[in-house]
């Protein structure tokens, strides 16, 4: 099969890491070559895997404890900004005397740590190198919360204007010339640089630095290019994850206008948390009740029955609430759900138990025929 990317998108605290974790785990039970990743530092991928530790590299999931005759693999990795920085500075410095100097330079060690955005962009670059040179089926990708998604979808182009040729150029002046002295006065983005340096730094050994750094910038840009390619591609597809919460129904519904405006492939949406429909939808009368035990006053225990009795009512107002939601979002593209577990995810097993209710989800998803709906 073609290779399918899957970038799960969605509002903080709805269950996303999880939700992407469970559907990876689905496709790869299906027989599919998986690799999943995150971007978020936080180890909840790795909690809900069941996993010590993860890092930029991938580590092999153990299906056999779920399915002993499962065809498919699963990766897992977490985004390690550094490394990733590294190897592309490795592999695309023209020379191993350019490379060197960069890998040394404490303003490469800054700008490959601390410079804003430059997060968001090193994992857009991971995930161009697991989709150039991983023999994955299916790449599924956690994002950070919807609030911080489009510096992620944003980072290729800009940190591609950031590496342009002007900056570099301006940057690489010596101190006499005219356009550096503009440059030292007026450049928001190397000014914003500045201002987050130690004090011992000097404009030149930055301008030294971006001398450097201009080796690489063309590949910056070209790659930046390819990666907002990718997005909109027929590979890629957006998945919105969220719950039934009102908060997190009006954050979704955001986020799907955001993708429509930019016109990002979108696959469908996962709804977590849905609350079922009781089997009677009136209050419970007085017989369904014991009799009051004796250590319980009367007016405590007609207290007690009362709030119980309407119970019925109003998880059933919630289940329409959710039913009405799910209806909204399934215009452009299908909507699955995952109902209200009491279940702590800390292990396969447990995943294993989210992953059962994506099973629908994860049929589609990986499906070339899935609708790309960004209109």
């Amino acid at each position: 099969m073609s290779q399918r990317i899957l970038i799960c998108c969605g509002a903080g605290g709805v269950g996303k890491t999880t939700t992407s974790a469970a559907l990876a785990l689905q496709l790869a039970l299906d027989g599919y070559k998986v690799g999943v990743i995150t971007i978020d530092p936080a180890r909840r991928l790795a909690d809900a895997l069941g996993l010590q530790d993860l890092t930029n590299a991938p580590q092999t999931v153990s299906l056999a404890q779920i399915d002993a005759d499962c065809t498919g693999r699963l990766d897992a990795m977490m985004l390690d900004m550094k490394a990733t920085f590294d190897s592309i500075i490795s592999r695309h410095a023209p020379d191993a005397e350019v490379e060197e100097k960069l890998l040394h330079s404490r303003y490469y060690r800054f700008v490959s740590e601390k410079l804003a955005g430059s997060h968001e962009y090193m994992a857009m670059e991971r995930l161009y190198q697991l989709h150039t040179d991983s023999d994955y089926d299916i790449i599924v990708v956690d994002t950070p919360p919807a609030q911080n998604a489009m510096d992620f979808l944003r980072a290729p182009q800009r940190l591609a204007s950031v590496m342009s040729e002007a900056v570099v150029k301006w940057m690489s002046l010596p101190k006499d010339r005219v356009g550096f002295r503009i440059l030292e006065r007026g450049s928001h983005t190397v000014m914003a640089v500045l201002k987050k340096l130690a004090g011992q730094e000097t404009v030149t050994e930055i301008a030294e630095f971006f001398s450097l750094i201009s080796e690489l910038a063309e590949g910056f840009r070209e790659r930046s290019l390819e990666m907002m390619e990718l997005l909109k591609s027929d590979t890629a597809n957006f998945v919105l994850i969220g719950s039934a919460s009102p908060a997190s129904r009006a954050e979704s519904i955001r986020f799907l206008a955001m993708l429509k405006d930019h016109e990002l492939p979108y696959g469908g949406a996962i709804v977590n948390r849905v609350h079922a429909y009781p089997q009677h939808a009136n209050a419970l009368d007085d017989s369904a009740f014991p009799d009051r035990p004796a250590e319980v006053d009367q007016s405590t225990w007609k207290d007690l029955c009362s709030g119980v009795a309407k119970l019925p009512p109003l998880q059933q107002r919630l289940a329409d609430g959710d039913a009405q939601y799910c209806q909204a979002i399934a215009s452009d593209a299908p909507t699955w759900t995952v109902p209200r577990l009491s279940i702590d995810i800390h292990d396969l097993h447990s995943l294993a138990q989210v992953s059962n209710h994506l099973q629908a989800a994860a049929q589609d998803l990986a499906s070339p025929n899935l609708s790309s709906a960004a209109d």
